[in-house]
């Protein structure tokens, strides 16, 4: 017989009873009850063919033959729970502390929220956020590319693939923009847009809405996120990702879903392409996945451009 036909718990059980002053001190290490301990170790004399201990209630004495495997087996034992040990206590940094870059906004009006559920279901790893401005990704798409290949971010959330094919990059949403306006308006009637021109979804929106991008003058902000800032205590509408209309702050502002649109560019999760990811980016990529997939689930769909 090979040594994958023994049972490995009638092993374990012979070396702790090998060096018990008794079944019953075995069966209370062990946590077992002593007919349970005389089954595994006659299940073990039955494999091996030889009886390990002498059939004498008045003493608990090894035969030549158990003589010969106890010791052996309790080192074997006591190493392998060492190594257990080691393993769980281990604090490899590379696989619990995971570096993520994402936007701005994704982390201000929906992941920061989310996060304390993220590490409720993986207390083991540690996320570190870094974030860049969503409406500059295009100027540093070289920078986060060799972040990613260098190892310095583990993952990134991106709009739009990278051109880059020693990066995998997976479709995580296809983002909707709609109007937003806030309860101020309602007592101060809107008469501006606050829109960034250069914007490509602003530029979707007035070619797709254009009676509707029209109807009110447009007010430059470098960013679209200030335009939402500025709406929180000025009259006017500003353009939302509806995945973010979802954060308490929007909770009393009115969408017109009538007037969305659907991003020509989906969001991406990017990853340094490779065999075998860490665990953390393999739990993390998923745990994102769903939890943006819940999120979209709860919204009204918008209609596609």
């Amino acid at each position: 017989m090979s040594l994958k036909d023994y049972s490995l718990n009638a092993l374990r059980v012979f070396a702790v009873a090998a060096n018990a002053p008794s079944f019953k001190h075995a069966a209370q290490q062990l946590e077992l009850s002593q007919s349970a301990i005389t089954r595994h170790i006659q299940t073990l004399e039955h494999q091996l063919g030889t009886p390990l201990f002498h059939r004498d209630n008045r003493v608990h004495a090894l035969t030549p033959a158990g003589e010969l495997l106890a010791p052996t087996l309790l080192s074997l034992f006591q190493q392998l729970e060492q190594a257990v040990q080691q393993a769980r206590s281990c604090g490899d940094d590379e696989l619990t502390t995971l570096r993520i870059l994402v936007p701005d906004t994704f982390l201000r009006w929906w992941l920061a929220s989310r996060l304390a559920d993220f590490s409720a279901v993986y207390p083991h790893i540690r996320v570190q956020v870094d974030t860049y401005a969503e409406d500059e990704q295009d100027i540093q798409q070289s920078k986060m590319s060799q972040a990613l290949q260098h190892g310095r971010i583990d993952l990134a959330v991106l709009s739009g693939k990278l051109k880059d094919r020693s990066l995998q990059q997976q479709l995580l949403y296809q983002p909707h923009f709609c109007p937003i306006t806030s309860p101020i308006t309602a007592s101060s009637p809107a008469t501006v847009w606050y829109a960034n021109p250069a914007s490509t979804v602003w530029q979707a929106f007035c070619k797709q809405h254009k009676q509707v991008s029209q109807a009110y003058p447009v007010q430059s902000v470098p960013k679209s996120s200030i335009g939402l800032d500025l709406l929180t205590s000025l009259p006017g509408y500003s353009l939302i990702n509806t995945l973010y209309a979802q954060h308490p702050q929007f909770n009393q502002w009115t969408l017109q879903p009538e007037t969305s649109i659907t991003a020509k560019s989906g969001v991406y999760i990017c990853l340094k392409a490779r065999e075998r990811h860490p665990v953390a980016v393999i739990a993390f990529s998923k745990w994102l996945a769903n939890r943006v997939q819940q999120s979209m689930a709860s919204l009204s769909q918008p209609s596609s451009v």
